[in-house]
């Protein structure tokens, strides 16, 4: 086994296919993810690696999908006469590792290298002897410019400073989930002297040393001699003066490969709060990689620093793309990994709410973006004050909490909920605009989180009015069919309705986002006792599910990953065990195209870590399903800052794959959940594991809140 941690990590896993994930080099939450761009179409990560590089540019988001965003201020690298048409480059010898990328661009012979601090970019080319060396600097590029939906640039400027400076700035507007302006500044420096500075626009290359509009750009041409040129580039939201500071902090005199060895060991802290042991090699691979993109989204902002929008005195972050992808599990985890950072970003959306009035579910480039189900917030704010979080205003949260179901949205595209109807019929109909019925679902379970923390903080009349409304979960229940289903405004059911599709596609069905009833009826978290016996007992819940399961239907999406788990509820932990090892294992490869969908804010990071851990989070409660893990020995400190917990499950592999007795500091373990109280101080949790199931877990299902508290 490497001794390094990083040595496991291949940032091209995933970066094809659905997976929408960054080869190029960032840091842990950094602003600055700087990487190469293909020639379109690409994904919203600017990448296809079947498709020549263009250039590489700053900004990026990893694994989201819908519209492009970002892709700004992007450098060129080319040989020959000065232009702004560059023909895109084959690659050779591409390489990438934790904080650092490399390639060979062919024909040219160009040798591209980058790595980053947290909010600067450093780049060293080395250039053919020969051949004029060019380095051009865009301050207007984007992404899938030519993309529906996609970001567009509005114009900007560039401008030379001194001989070896420039500054500039790009305009913006568009990108999934919503259409607001944002602007990037740069400052950046050339370690040597060019010997002519150009400027030019979208119109043409004209002599000076500004130029403003749209295509703005410098190019800086070093002549036939040039050997290995470097760049360096600070990036700021906010303006030239942060993105100079940025410069200055970051990238003092050290040389590229002195912050390339920096970068590389921020990266083996962090990877270091967690330690497995055993397993296989592409698991270890897997596991670490997935933990970078864990902690890739969203943008650290710093205090009263990188926010363009105000000054609070609160820690900022950008990029949550969005809470309702992450809510399901990934939040969960970095609460296990880090507790510090998850207060810090529930305490921003907190400021946020205090600025616009309103909980965010998705804040992207300074602005609320799409909802997708309500707000997912909600659901933090009762799992972290159930888990015991500290430094939070939690009186404050529930305001904002019980605005969402006491007052109407002006805009619930982006804040707030579709009111009128959830309150008055006591369910969403087709009335509106599409998803109704999983809007419906998920207003219910914040609503229950909502009675959760109401109660909690000693406001029981309120907490009884939020857990009677919670119950409306049920109101689109159909009997008939044993899935939820959409009702029309007179109260009929939807007639020829197929709850194993959607139409026209997952994201713009009427009806339910990302996925049809058959995966939805399965999210009642606060009622999953309910839905077992609404489908007919354990037994018949247990069959109906592995039938499903056996058929080939898969559960990929955020929503639907838990479903697995949920033969807990139905006392058949063994058949959670044997379908997480068998999904998790033939969906998620080492391969470029190794995940089976969009990554999506570090949820199938999370979904893959927690599984193979053994210990998977119910969101928003303070719940963990348990199942067999895939490493002998687990062990990282609860909270980052806690006591050690200590994972065992010896001779663990996928045939001995079946938990048969489980221990929690040294007593026996019955049941096959856990209390985050129960490791809140760390401890041994110890599995004996054989290839054949045994009684283990059968007995005692989780709480289920709606059951425990009948009318």
């Amino acid at each position: 086994m490497s001794n390094r941690l990083c040595d496991y990590v291949d940032p091209f896993i995933g970066v094809d296919g659905a997976g929408n994930t960054l080869c190029g080099p960032y840091l842990p939450f950094s602003l600055v993810r700087l990487g190469p761009d293909t020639i379109r179409p690409h994904k919203t990560n600017g990448y296809n690696s079947k498709l020549p590089i263009m250039r590489f540019s700053h900004t990026h988001v990893s694994g989201t999908g819908g519209g492009g965003r970002y892709g700004n201020a992007a450098v060129t690298p080319f040989c020959g006469p000065v232009r702004t048409g560059i023909d895109p480059y084959d690659r050779e010898d591409e390489q990438a590792a934790p904080g650092y990328y490399k390639v060979l661009l062919k024909p040219a012979g160009i040798l591209a290298e980058l790595t980053v601090t947290p909010r600067s970019g450093l780049h060293r080319y080395t250039f053919p002897a020969g051949r004029n060396a060019c380095l051009m600097l865009d301050a207007c590029s984007v992404l899938q410019r030519d993309f529906r939906g996609a970001v567009q640039c509005d114009g900007g400027f560039f401008e030379w400073i001194t001989e070896t400076e420039a500054v500039g700035r790009g305009d913006f507007h568009g990108g999934w989930g919503h259409d607001f302006p944002y602007s990037v500044f740069f400052y950046a420096r050339f370690a040597q002297k060019p010997l002519k500075r150009h400027v030019a626009n979208i119109h043409d290359i004209h002599p000076g040393t500004f130029t403003q509009g749209q295509g703005s750009k410098g190019i800086a041409e070093f002549g036939t001699d040039a050997g290995t040129v470097e760049l360096r580039v600070g990036i700021s939201f906010v303006s030239v003066a942060n993105a100079r500071a940025a410069f200055e902090n970051e990238l003092p005199a050290a040389s590229f490969d002195e912050v390339r060895a920096a970068a590389e060991n921020t990266w083996e802290r962090m990877l270091s709060r967690i330690k497995v042991e055993g397993g296989t090699e592409e698991q270890r691979r897997l596991f670490y990689t997935f933990f970078t993109r864990l902690v890739c989204m969203p943008t650290d902002l710093g205090v009263d620093d990188e926010n363009p929008a105000w000054k609070s005195g609160v820690r900022h972050f950008w990029d949550y793309y969005c809470l309702w992808d992450s809510v399901r599990n990934a939040n969960s985890l970095l609460t296990l990994i880090d507790e510090q950072m998850e207060v810090d970003q529930l305490n921003c959306l907190l400021d946020i709410a205090e600025h616009i009035g309103w909980l965010p579910d998705a804040w992207i480039a300074g602005h609320s973006a799409q909802i997708q189900g309500g707000s997912s917030a909600d659901i933090l704010f009762n799992e972290a004050h159930l888990k015991g979080l500290p430094g939070i205003d939690y009186e404050r949260a529930l305001q904002f909490m019980r605005k969402n179901n006491e007052i109407e949205s002006p805009d619930p595209l982006l804040y707030g909920r579709y009111l009128a109807e959830y309150r008055d019929k006591g369910y969403l109909t087709t009335n509106v605009p599409k998803n109704c019925v999983s809007k419906h679902m998920e207003y219910s379970y914040q609503d229950w989180c909502i009675s959760s923390l109401a109660g909690r903080l000693g406001y029981r009349d309120v907490a009884e009015n939020y857990l009677e409304s919670s119950r409306k979960l049920w109101n689109l229940w159909s009997e008939d069919i044993e899935h939820f289903a959409p009702r029309n405004p007179d109260g009929s059911w939807v007639e020829r309705f197929d709850p194993m599709k959607c139409r026209p596609d997952s994201w713009n069905d009427p009806y339910f986002y990302e996925g049809p009833s058959m995966r939805w009826t399965f999210s009642t978290h606060h009622d999953f006792g309910g839905l077992v016996a609404r489908r007919g007992g354990k037994q018949a819940f247990a069959g109906k599910l592995n039938a499903l399961l056996e058929a080939g239907y898969t559960f990929n999406n955020e929503t639907s990953m838990h479903v697995p788990y949920t033969f807990i509820y139905a006392g058949r932990p063994d058949l959670t065990a044997k379908w997480i090892w068998h999904l998790i294992s033939t969906r998620y490869s080492t391969a470029r195209n190794g995940l089976p969908d969009n990554e999506d804010m570090g949820s199938h990071s999370a979904y893959y870590m927690c599984s193979s851990m053994g210990l998977y989070p119910l969101m928003g409660q303070d719940i963990y399903w348990l199942t067999t893990p895939f490493f002998e020995r687990v062990e990282f400190k609860v909270g980052g800052q806690g006591h050690a917990l200590v994972i065992e499950a010896p001779g663990v592999n996928a045939e001995k794959r079946y938990i048969v007795s489980a221990t929690l500091n040294g007593r026996p373990l019955e049941r096959a959940w856990i209390k985050h109280a129960e490791i809140a101080q760390g401890g041994v949790l110890h599995f004996e594991c054989a290839e054949r199931p045994g009684e283990w877990g059968q007995a005692a299902p989780p709480p289920s809140p709606l059951q425990e508290s009948p009318r």
